[in-house]
């Protein structure tokens, strides 16, 4: 693909933070939120935009194979780039910001992208299917099976929040892994750490707890709060400069994740689901926090 000396195709730097973008309306939230990251971290911006010209071309015939559409494209991509490093470079002058147009499959250019970057930033694109919210293929692909952090920064998201980060605890080394996360992202901001623990069903003294305030309820809710704080123990005493809050809630695990995040800088959430290309899984959780969540999501993966 043809491109201007502005725009010329970078690899992505060491320890860059990458910025996907589809040339939508998304892209500026992903912009904004990418390149206040770099920043924060001192690290480069590389800013990638994917163009499929096999799948949405043959999708209208020959007639969209002739060089004049083929050129319409690029155009149309080299823009999306142009704008958005003209974008970055008024709003974060100094900051190191390369391009890169590849061609092909969105998620496999992305996941090419991503290596060797710090985090990989994307849009939600999500969408609504008889009011089930679910996230875009090329977003959930890359969620899954990217080899650095994940980024997901939704539509109405803000470059800042309200200075807590949030990270889901259920004493899993996943859970452990994202603390540790959530400790770096806190201390790049100067801020707070929540971490929430959630549970539903439980059965004490062969009683069903339903009643908040029995003694039962009271059991269950110490014995979690023992995990959660067993869990980070470890971390927390190596960072006492992060204040830590620990929060155990009733109902379900996105549900609690989503409601305590609300308004928070970052979510994160160790994903659980199965690795490589045999399936496209997320684990139950993380899928509906990232359906669900009003503040940038993080997945960390165990590599």
């Amino acid at each position: 693909m043809s491109t201007d000396a502005s725009t010329h195709d970078t690899p992505t730097p060491s320890g860059a933070v990458v910025a996907a973008l589809d040339g939508s309306h998304r892209d500026a939230a992903v912009i904004d939120w990418a390149a206040a990251e770099a920043a924060a971290l001192s690290a480069p911006l590389h800013l990638v935009h994917a163009v499929d010209l096999g799948t949405p071309l043959s999708a209208y015939g020959e007639l969209l194979t002739s060089p004049e559409i083929v050129d319409r494209v690029e155009q149309e991509s080299t823009r999306v780039v142009v704008d958005a490093r003209a974008h970055v470079e008024s709003t974060h002058p100094g900051l190191p910001v390369s391009t890169a147009l590849p061609t092909g499959s969105p998620s496999g250019a992305l996941m090419a992208s991503a290596q060797g970057a710090r985090v990989l930033v994307v849009g939600s694109a999500r969408k609504n299917r008889a009011e089930r919210i679910v996230l875009g293929t090329t977003s959930m692909s890359v969620v899954a099976h990217a080899p650095c952090p994940v980024v997901l920064v939704p539509d109405n998201a803000s470059t800042k929040g309200d200075g807590r980060v949030v990270v889901g605890i259920d004493g899993s080394e996943h859970s452990r892994l994202a603390f540790d996360h959530a400790l770096d992202a806190a201390a790049l901001r100067g801020r707070t750490v929540t971490t929430v623990t959630s549970w539903n069903v439980e059965v004490e003294g062969g009683v069903v707890v339903t009643e908040p305030g029995t003694p039962e309820w009271e059991a269950v809710d110490s014995r979690y709060r023992r995990m959660a704080e067993s869990t980070i123990e470890a971390a927390r005493r190596a960072h006492p400069e992060i204040e830590v809050t620990v929060e155990v809630r009733h109902g379900r695990a996105a549900d609690s994740l989503v409601e305590v995040a609300e308004g928070a800088d970052l979510l994160l959430v160790g994903s659980r689901g199965r690795g490589g290309f045999r399936g496209m899984l997320l684990g139950s959780v993380t899928q509906r926090v990232l359906a669900l969540a009003t503040c940038p999501v993080a997945v960390l993966h165990r590599q």
